[in-house]
């Protein structure tokens, strides 16, 4: 079956962006790092101002908490349009921040002259022209730095390249919707608006190639940012999905990402076997590893993680963190495990999984791990034992953990560094 044209000519920029980087390569740079090679220091002891703003999410009301901003003298540099391990910007030599949890950002003491303001979280970048005026604050509008849900033809705006099965009730395709990445009439998608690539699975519109094109070969699936493989995304069935964990595991060595959830952990359990204990028999070649109950569970969860704390009191401000309501669950983890050798040398290559909710203390749960990510290599897995997804018009408490994490999975590796 044809690739419909936005895959296509997802297909030609991972060529192209291939090409960029052996030819790099090639003439001694340094192809997969994401850096600036312009000198924006500024030692003139010219006149000096301020600037601010807020970083706003693509559907323009969501704070995004930690994205990077800053200024330059040049264009930001290339996004490799398919898979690439994204290391941490060297910022010497720049004025950059990270956002706080409501999106803020504030930069004091900037020299007086015209700036390019990049806005970046993971792949989503947004590049727009400044001017700082001596002993001014630039206030600037937050259209400049709301982050952008489709791909510019002059470069400026970028997106992630995300390929999403689509499945039910686990719909992703519908939060990336909320999220600004396709227009919403109500709860639905408006499909052709939607600047994903969608699969069909247990879910068809027509028009949509099948999940089995997805992964057709290594060049395919490397062409994604990230992979979204839902519950019950499973049309391919068993034996498919597991003559294809090599190429998943090739994905995410190079620096993929790959969302997972709840009854077919097997996507990531085949290819990543030693990093997460799952209830019971822990068979990657079973339909539902983890299955701790034949109906839907709910529990009241711990946020375990600080920042998506901080976060979560800004865009769910009556929740109640340490009690979080999680619905639509069937499977259970019982730990996490540290392997080494697939992770960074700083830290001996260990890879240390991160638990960021844990499931109520008095229920079926535990206090496990509800949502875990973990690195392998320069790419990272996430996988939650919930549906997370909601067919609902807005964004619900538990869909904002599930962006939150998305969105972290996507930021570079290692800390932004001064020199």
């Amino acid at each position: 079956m044809a690739i419909p044209g936005k895959q296509t000519r997802r297909m030609a920029t991972a060529l192209l962006a291939a090409l960029a980087l052996v030819l790099v390569a090639g003439c001694g740079g340094d192809g997969g790092r994401d850096g600036d090679a312009d000198d924006d220091d500024d030692d003139s002891g010219g006149p000096r101002g301020s600037i601010g703003g807020t970083v706003l999410a693509p559907n323009g009301t969501t704070p995004i908490a930690g994205a990077l901003v800053y200024l330059t003298t040049g264009d930001a540099p290339e996004i490799p349009g398919s898979v690439f391990c994204y290391e941490c910007d060297d910022m010497t030599g720049k004025a950059w921040v990270l956002t706080n949890p409501d999106g803020t950002w504030q930069m004091e003491n900037v020299a007086a002259r015209e700036w390019n303001l990049v806005a970046r979280k993971g792949m989503f970048r947004r590049q727009r022209a400044v001017t700082v005026d001596a002993n001014e604050h630039l206030d600037v509008p937050v259209s400049l730095t709301t982050l952008p849900g489709e791909a510019s033809a002059d470069g400026l705006d970028r997106i992630p390249n995300y390929a999403v099965l689509l499945s039910q009730p686990d719909e992703t395709f519908k939060l990336l919707g909320k999220f600004g990445m396709a227009q919403m009439s109500g709860s639905d998608v408006v499909w052709g608006t939607e600047t994903f690539d969608a699969f069909n699975d247990n879910v068809s519109q027509p028009g949509y190639p099948p999940s089995t094109e997805l992964f057709s070969d290594q060049q395919t699936i490397d062409g994604y940012h990230m992979i979204f493989l839902p519950c019950y995304g499973t049309g391919v069935g068993l034996s498919f999905a597991d003559s294809r964990t090599e190429m998943i595991r090739s994905y995410v060595s190079a620096g993929g990402k790959v969302y997972n959830s709840c009854c077919v952990s097997f996507w990531s359990e085949r290819s990543f076997p030693d990093y997460v204990d799952f209830y019971g028999d822990d068979s990657a070649w079973a339909w539902d590893i983890g299955r701790v109950s034949s109906t839907a569970l709910s529990t009241q969860g711990a946020i375990a993680d600080l920042g998506l704390r901080d976060w979560l009191q800004v865009v769910s401000p009556a929740s109640n963190l340490d009690s979080f309501p999680f619905v639509y669950g069937y499977t259970k983890i019982d730990g996490v495990d540290s392997v080494h050798g697939h992770g960074v040398e700083e830290d001996d290559y260990w890879v240390h999984p991160r638990t960021w909710v844990t499931g109520s203390a008095d229920d079926v749960y535990q206090a496990s791990p509800l949502m875990v990510t973990y690195s392998h290599d320069c790419g990272k897995v996430f996988y939650s034992v919930y549906e997370t997804s909601q067919n609902k018009a807005e964004i619900t408490p538990q869909e904002y953990v599930l962006l939150y994490i998305i969105l972290e999975i996507g930021v570079c590796e290692g800390e932004y560094t001064v020199e």
